[in-house]
């Protein structure tokens, strides 16, 4: 299979390269090359392109730069995957769309599944909405919501509480907001499992277990330092509220944990737990640290 992928050099897109590049062929476009805030760049990469899968994991997920610049974050993440799903129907292409949890409005606790009907809060919720409809307008496609994401391609928050952690520096993260986080090792897998398959619609792909605060995640992260022995004692974590972060000038929403029944009928099983997939990952960088 002739896979293309978009944002290459970013998490999702380094992941998803790395999982396929064995057993398929890629085809890479990284922003040097597919520049999706540029109709010109991305008209002229897909002009010669070929595939029979497009893979699109690109986009601006900053939530304050979209809230600066929403027409630039409506060009990135939705004008241009518009563009590839119409560049892509023309030759029986298919294409998955990489969304977000942030197209819920998050107002009350519990999982969100495929079916509710999003209420985006922030200019990024709403562009990443309006590009999974653009893609889904054409038959054949799939858009994949995942969350708070994690791995090694790239400094997530369990990297910087990590470092932080080892440094010996003071720990602090939010408590009052929640989600479920997702293993960029375990979404490529799900996504091999998704094209393999071939689902369409709308798919849930994130780890397993109850809700998460970035407080529990933090916590998670240093118990499991302590217990690989990188660090001597387990650290204080200050709790901080969604409301205290005066650098969050985009409103984000509070309970964005996501089920993921449709992704395990596809698997055969749930996705595993989210502590099973941190832990394996930590794991990794104590034994880079020592």
């Amino acid at each position: 299979m002739k896979i293309a992928v978009t944002g290459t050099t970013g998490r999702v897109g380094a992941a998803l390269v790395r999982h396929f590049s064995p057993n398929h062929e890629i085809v890479p476009l990284p922003r040097s090359i597919c520049d999706l805030a540029d109709p010109r760049s991305l008209a002229s990469a897909l002009e010669q392109l070929e595939c029979d899968v497009f893979l699109n994991p690109a986009g601006i997920t900053s939530l304050e730069m979209c809230e600066d610049h929403p027409e630039l974050a409506r060009r990135v993440n939705s004008d241009a995957p518009a563009e590839i799903a119409s560049w892509a129907a023309a030759r029986n292409v298919r294409v998955y769309h990489f969304s977000t949890d942030y197209v819920f409005a998050g107002e009350d606790p519990g999982l969100r599944d495929e079916e509710e009907i999003p209420h985006p809060l922030s200019a990024y919720g709403r562009s990443k909405l309006a590009g999974e409809d653009a893609v889904l307008a054409w038959p054949g496609n799939g858009v994949i919501r995942v969350s708070w994401v994690f791995g090694p391609e790239k400094t997530s928050f369990v990297d910087q509480i990590f470092e932080a952690a080892l440094a010996g520096q003071p720990l602090a993260a939010i408590s009052d907001k929640f989600s479920l986080p997702t293993f960029t090792s375990d979404l490529s897998q799900w996504t091999e499992h998704i094209l393999s398959q071939h689902a369409t619609g709308v798919l849930h792909a994130c780890n397993s277990g109850e809700p998460v605060s970035w407080h529990d995640m933090a916590a998670a992260v240093v118990e499991e330092m302590l217990a690989c022995g990188v660090i001597s004692s387990l650290p204080g974590i200050g709790r901080q509220s969604l409301a205290e972060m005066r650098s969050f000038r985009a409103p984000r929403p509070r309970f964005t944990a996501m089920g993921t029944s449709r992704l395990a009928g596809l698997l055969g099983h749930p996705p595993r737990l989210w502590r099973e997939a941190l832990v394996e990952y930590v794991r990794s960088r104590c034994s880079g640290a020592c």
